[in-house]
């Protein structure tokens, strides 16, 4: 199986438990609360939505696939690229470094004392950072691409707490 179908799988998988634990929240019908406004709506849809993104996943190889068209010939072998081996192999060790920081930030540090934007800023900044493919993007990692990884991770954490306290009116910590 590729990549795209494993991952495809996944995501289909947890989308299915997250609809599932949704379904099975308290409806809080005694408090007699409105059905649009239950605890399990937003879990469930966002469920919904990961289920879609992820068969779209799945999908998304067959369609390259047989989107192909006319003979395909052996391409020769690239003596700069990086063996197959490799390059799983580093898809693995992103994967995991992307993990160990969101753990570390949603599971250790969120909600701990440290402001949220100040948190978020560092998380972004850091995944950017640490995660960017300098080997596919012509400039090296410097000052420039620090301070755009910097711009990114202030506005997208200034943008989300404004969202949460003006739209959704909560105060994050």
């Amino acid at each position: 199986m590729s990549a795209d179908r494993v991952g495809g799988l996944i995501w289909v998988v947890f989308g299915a438990a997250i609809v599932y634990g949704s379904w099975t929240m308290d409806r809080l019908e005694s408090l007699k609360i409105p059905l649009s406004t239950v605890p399990g709506v937003v879990p469930g849809l966002l469920g919904i939505g990961i289920i879609i993104f992820g068969l779209i996943l799945l999908g998304r190889r067959e369609a390259s696939a047989r989107a192909a068209v006319g003979p395909t010939f052996a391409a020769t072998p690239d003596p700069a690229a990086a063996p197959a081996e490799e390059a799983d192999g580093l898809h693995w060790k992103r994967a995991l470094l992307s993990w160990t920081l969101c753990l570390a930030y949603g599971g250790l540090l969120l909600g701990r004392g440290l402001p949220y934007w100040a948190l978020t800023v560092g998380f972004l900044f850091f995944h950017i950072v640490l995660l960017d493919e300098s080997d596919r993007v012509p400039a090296p990692l410097g000052a420039r691409r620090a301070l755009i990884a910097a711009v990114i991770a202030l506005s997208i954490a200034t943008a989300v707490a404004l969202v949460f306290r003006y739209v959704f009116l909560v105060r994050l910590p």
